[in-house]
């Protein structure tokens, strides 16, 4: 396996202008809890931008040149993120539970320490820097032998691909994993579906909406912004399939769920629930 992602490594940043860096990723969802959720998160960094997104997202894009409909059996919306090349600002793409993609745009810098501390691995030399981020002391393990200044999530600035990065207190870990050339042909159908009806929005104003889910965790399916059908049922992100009966019934454990995402990688916006 080592052989093969160095191989892989090797001819990506060798032969092509579009790269993909897939990173596993694990995490805590909930700061008091002792699961770890673990998901593949893919790094596009093209020409013209870089994009990050769930491997949800892949998947459907899959399927929908086979079948040309968006979405799949045990998908999910999941946010992502895209930079222009021409620009310091991340457009975030926002889903938060409800019908609908939000839009922040915002710059995300990061003031790096680079340290003399040095390992090898999968036969790259890894150097080691430090930063604070989002309310978080993270440490980054970056190869100047890929020289792309990106990494997972916002992390960006140093002097070569992040292929490692934790916070000290290891809520978050990143790994690249993979790399792979991107074909010239491939296109990002399920995220340029949703990025023209994304609403934009200030932080301030996603809090609030996070807020107004908490209160009413099935609006969207009593005010008509989701219709669902006589005889179907709605199925929610962790596989829960409610009709519309037991919706209402169903609001508290909702609530619980939505207060136990507590922990995102940008602590500092994290939303304090009631």
């Amino acid at each position: 396996m080592k052989n093969v992602l160095f191989i892989l490594l090797g001819t990506v940043m060798i032969f092509s202008q579009n790269n993909r860096f897939i990173y596993e990723v694990k995490y805590k969802k909930d700061s008091t809890s002792k699961d770890i959720t673990k998901e593949n998160y893919y790094l596009d960094i093209t020409k013209e931008d870089i994009a990050y997104y769930n491997r949800l997202n892949y998947i459907s894009d899959s399927t929908f040149v086979v079948t040309g409909q968006h979405g799949f059996e045990g998908n999910r919306l999941t946010s992502f993120l895209i930079k222009k090349n021409n620009s310091n600002t991340y457009q975030n793409y926002e889903y938060i539970g409800d019908v609908n993609f939000y839009k922040i745009s915002e710059e995300a810098k990061q003031q790096w320490n680079i340290t003399d501390s040095i390992k090898v691995s999968n036969n790259f030399r890894l150097q080691k820097a430090t930063t604070q981020f989002g309310g978080r002391n993270w440490i980054a393990w970056f190869t100047k032998d890929i020289p792309m200044p990106y990494g997972p999530y916002k992390f960006n600035g140093l002097p070569g691909l992040i292929m490692e990065l934790y916070d000290t207190k290891k809520d978050y870990y990143f790994n690249v994993i993979k790399s792979e050339k991107i074909p010239d042909d491939y296109k990002r159908h399920s995220l340029n579906n949703y990025i023209p009806r994304a609403i934009p929005v200030t932080q301030k104003d996603l809090n609030r909406l996070r807020l107004d889910l908490y209160s009413n965790p099935f609006k969207y399916a009593f005010n008509g912004a989701l219709t669902i059908p006589e005889g179907k049922k709605l199925l929610l992100d962790d596989g829960t399939v409610l009709s519309k009966e037991q919706l209402k019934p169903a609001e508290a454990n909702e609530r619980k769920k939505l207060k136990s995402f507590n922990n995102p990688i940008e602590l500092d916006k994290a939303v304090k629930y009631p």
